[in-house]
């Protein structure tokens, strides 16, 4: 009796298939459910096979041919993250429902941004040059390994990124991918991976330019593609598996996935195999239970004793209003020689709520390392630590 392992989640978001096995699936927001265009009765006419799959999501659950197949079922450890989108006209609302009093303080954040920055928006999904795409995904592979060194943590993504590069364009360009992104100017400082499957977006992977994260680029980044995916008529915004803050916070569906085994009924060859797969699926899943635990505390304990992205040491005093100052030389900030004050740049925009394109940098000659930021109203002296590295 062969034994064959699916992996559910991979086969919808990014193969764009359901397994042939399944006649169809059921959704929560249709009755008839997905059918399955490659259904193949096959497989059911002349069963001769054991299936475990696995990472199933509970709303959109695989139909069985129960005629010819048993079915045994086992709760994963790991759970999924989902929005679901029925019954909203648009993010604002989602935000209203998910943050209630707090949804201001969304909204709040998207504001500032766009105060600071001339920022757009674009999403590329059906159509994307092959020079924009490679443009886009080496600058996506950029900042995750910055936003990792940040972190001291290691990119599941980024161990897999050639495999990535080499598939999602032609997937863009099917409709089956997009890839939505943030632009400061023509700067992209967001950029998002997506996977889609009738009417269904995965965000796959996701990263930012971490100079400007003092302005929640996270929520920004959420917020647009929830209103991209009610105008186009999707149904949920899944974020995987993975038990983040961030994600508990905007899901309004947390589920775990299922593991299901499935076997012909007249094989008894079938059902000692199905067994023996469901006693070693539940052991492994008591393991991940128990180890998980453990791998959390090591794995902080291993970020505390890694040492981290190094950033310049320095004193910002308090931000006060534009006073007479000397004309000292002005410096760009975002050439090499001076891109360590990006982002306390940024950080000065946030909390002062200037423009950009009002600021200038000067820097403050009888007085080592320490620079003036001044805007329109409003301005900042900065003094780096002498004994730190600031180019």
């Amino acid at each position: 009796m062969k034994k064959v392992q699916i992996d559910y989640f991979f086969e919808l978001f990014e193969k764009g298939l359901i397994p042939k096995i399944f006649p169809k699936i059921g959704t929560l927001e249709s009755e008839e459910g997905l059918i399955n265009p490659d259904y193949d009765e096959k497989l059911i006419n002349n069963p001769d096979t054991v299936y475990s799959v696995f990472f199933i999501a509970d709303y959109l659950k695989p139909e069985l041919n129960k005629r010819v197949f048993n079915l045994k079922k086992i709760d994963q450890f790991f759970k999924g993250y989902a929005i679901l989108l029925e019954g909203f006209a648009s993010a604002d609302a989602y935000v209203k429902y998910r943050f209630r009093s707090n949804a201001k303080g969304i909204r709040r954040r998207v504001k500032r941004l766009e105060s600071c920055f001339q920022i757009s928006y674009r999403t590329y999904y059906g159509a994307i040059e092959e020079e924009e795409y490679d443009l886009l995904m080496d600058c996506l592979e950029k900042m995750l390994i910055r936003r990792f060194k940040q972190r001291n943590d290691v990119s599941q993504s980024l161990i897999r990124w050639n495999h990535y590069k080499s598939i999602y364009f032609s997937l863009i360009n099917q409709k089956k991918a997009s890839l939505f992104v943030v632009y400061d100017n023509d700067n992209p400082i967001v950029i998002s991976l997506n996977n889609h499957f009738y009417g269904q977006l995965f965000s796959a992977i996701s990263s930012y330019d971490i100079d400007y994260r003092k302005f929640s680029l996270g929520s920004v980044e959420i917020y647009k593609k929830l209103d991209w995916c009610i105008a186009n008529n999707h149904k949920s915004y899944e974020m995987g598996m993975g038990d983040l803050t961030y994600k508990r916070e905007w899901c309004n569906h947390i589920y775990n996935f299922e593991h299901q085994i499935i076997y012909p009924k007249k094989s008894i060859s079938a059902a000692v195999t199905a067994a023996i797969e469901y006693l070693k699926v539940s052991f492994k899943e008591l393991v991940f239970k128990i180890a998980y635990v453990r791998y959390k505390k090591y794995k902080a304990k291993r970020k505390k004793n890694t040492v981290a992205l190094q950033e310049p040491t320095y004193q910002a005093l308090p931000i006060i209003e534009v006073q007479d100052d000397k004309q000292y030389p002005i410096i760009d900030y975002n050439s090499a020689e001076y891109n360590f004050l990006r982002k306390i740049v940024f950080d000065f925009l946030y909390t002062s709520i200037e423009k950009v394109s009002d600021v200038k940098v000067l820097k403050v000659l009888e007085e080592e390392n320490t620079y003036l930021i001044i805007g329109k109203s409003k301005m900042q002296k900065i003094v780096f630590e002498i004994n730190s590295h600031v180019s």
